[in-house]
């Protein structure tokens, strides 16, 4: 056996380093697959740390199991494949030769401080002659979306709805009284507050919708308010020996919330987004800059800067969002659910991850901790 399930992990596997496989001959994976195979090899939590702990072992031993794999892009397997390859693995005695590019690698499992995302890239947007034209590409964007029955977000909707008010098209069609009969009037004050901003934005407001559009903004502002408070509450403390004790995190915590409405995390059939109460959410507890509260502290932190946490949260369901779509296909009113031992490996740190049927994002956090891990264990 030229490699061992020790010396795969030892040496390539805990770097994460993207190999070219060479399948002996006569083995299982060679019929499978062909005689190479490119990829990275993955390991679970609870693998990797067993790994660890006989880092220091002599003699290492050398067992002949099966190694999960994430094959390249590049590569034309079926997704019964890919799904073999995820969840049986390659068997380590099967392989020959494997080679790699010769460059400084790291193992990112064992760092323990605050880590930084790498080789970030600015794309300029296309430039605009003035807020209309932008809003009324937002509109025919969102237009497209709406006529193709494509699912949209809560505030898509309200977009969409504020938009089309906002440049009167087609409002007496059936769909739009719809609109206006149906909706409730939380709903209907949120497309009005969006309708008020695009005539800010385009200075076209009169005083009167001036003064609307104060009061609609102050009532948001109120309703977050409430948000903040209420998961505040959940730390199983009060609101002023808070104030005394994490002052510096209960103004980053605000800071970061109010200007926080909604984001698109990633397109698809069905958009996945964050929405205002579950970034608050994430924040009160598992960034440590905003984390509230003793009960929480040193549990399932994020060992980003906060301000890096959605680029993380984007990272992992970018690289799961085709299987997150075809899970959701495939089971349109259960939640997506990785934990344990499907625990989504990015960037040297395991997260769990919950969305609703949806699309909406519940719960997101690493795996840095034991309690969480054996109450998850439990469910």
């Amino acid at each position: 056996m030229n490699f061992s399930y020790e010396e795969i992990y030892f040496d390539f596997g805990q770097y994460d380093t993207f190999v070219i496989l060479r399948f002996d001959r006569n083995s299982d994976e060679f019929k499978k697959f062909g005689s190479e195979l490119m990829g990275v090899f993955h390991y679970t939590l609870h693998e990797r740390e067993d790994c660890e702990k006989i880092r220091d072992t002599v003699p290492m031993p050398r067992n002949d199991r099966k190694i999960k794999f994430i094959p390249s892009e590049l590569e034309n397997l079926s997704e019964e494949d890919v799904i073999f390859l995820d969840q049986e693995g390659i068997r380590a005695s099967s392989i020959n030769l494997v080679s790699f590019f010769d460059r400084t690698r790291e193992n990112r499992f064992s760092i323990t401080e605050k880590k930084n995302i790498e080789n970030q890239i600015q794309i300029k947007g296309p430039s605009f002659s003035g807020w209309e034209e932008l809003n009324r590409v937002r509109f025919g964007f969102l237009n497209s979306l709406y006529k193709k029955g494509t699912r949209l977000t809560p505030k898509q909707k309200a977009e969409y709805w504020a938009f089309r008010t906002h440049f009167n098209i087609d409002i007496q069609a059936d769909d739009y009284q719809e609109f206006l009969q149906t909706t409730d009037q939380n709903f209907k004050d949120e497309v009005r507050l969006i309708e008020l901003e695009t005539k800010l934005q385009e200075m076209t407001m009169t005083e009167p919708e001036a003064s609307e559009f104060v009061k609609l903004s102050v009532d948001k502002r109120l309703n977050k308010k409430k948000v903040i408070d209420l998961e505040i509450q959940k730390s199983h403390e009060k609101i002023k020996e808070i104030a005394n004790h994490y002052g510096a995190e209960l103004e980053e915590l605000k800071k970061a919330c109010y200007k926080f409405d909604e984001e698109i995390i990633t397109f698809g059939e069905i958009p996945i987004y964050l929405s205002f109460d579950r970034f608050v959410h994430i924040y009160a507890r598992h960034t440590s800059e905003t984390q509230i509260g003793d009960r929480f502290r040193g549990k399932t932190v994020f060992q980003y800067k906060y301000e890096d946490i959605l680029h993380v949260l984007k990272m992992v369901v970018n690289q799961e969002r085709q299987n997150i779509q075809e899970f959701f296909r495939q089971n349109p009113e259960r939640p997506y659910l990785r934990m344990m031992q499907r625990a989504i490996y990015v960037d040297g740190t395991y997260y769990r991850l919950q969305i609703e049927p949806d699309g909406s994002i519940k719960d997101f956090h690493p795996y840095n901790n034991n309690e969480e891990r054996e109450a998850d264990n439990q469910i």
